[in-house]
């Protein structure tokens, strides 16, 4: 259980992010949990002087998530992650590496996502 989680929609993430700026928090990463129904969890963690603050948006694997790259620049590296690892469609990314920041021509799409509520391994 996290502590300091709040719950909102997609719609408010920009909004909030860039409150959490504002407000002098720094962006630590986001969390992906695939929840095996075709939504996703992701989680975005903060910390200012030691305190945390989450924030969850369930998605479904169709949905437009906004990048928040251009509030958070760092978040480019985990939002390709994300978007290559598990396909979710995060938008708008900063740099967006087009699912070739880990993954090499010939690699299996999406490897962390489920298929058919099974995680699927790839053994090479």
């Amino acid at each position: 259980m996290l502590e300091n989680l709040t719950v909102i929609s997609c719609e408010q993430l920009l909004m909030i992010t860039q409150k959490m700026s504002y407000d002098g928090y720094r962006f630590i990463t986001t969390s992906c949990v695939d929840n095996g129904d075709e939504t996703f969890d992701l989680f975005y963690h903060f910390d200012r002087d030691s305190q945390l603050k989450q924030y969850r948006i369930t998605v479904k694997q169709t949905d437009e998530v906004p990048s928040i790259s251009k509030i958070f620049f760092c978040a480019i590296l985990v939002e390709n992650e994300i978007k290559e690892l598990f396909g979710v469609n995060i938008t708008d990314i900063a740099i967006d590496y087009g699912g070739h920041m880990l993954l090499s021509d010939g690699a299996p799409s999406t490897p962390m996502a489920c298929r058919g509520g099974q995680i699927t391994v790839v053994n090479k």
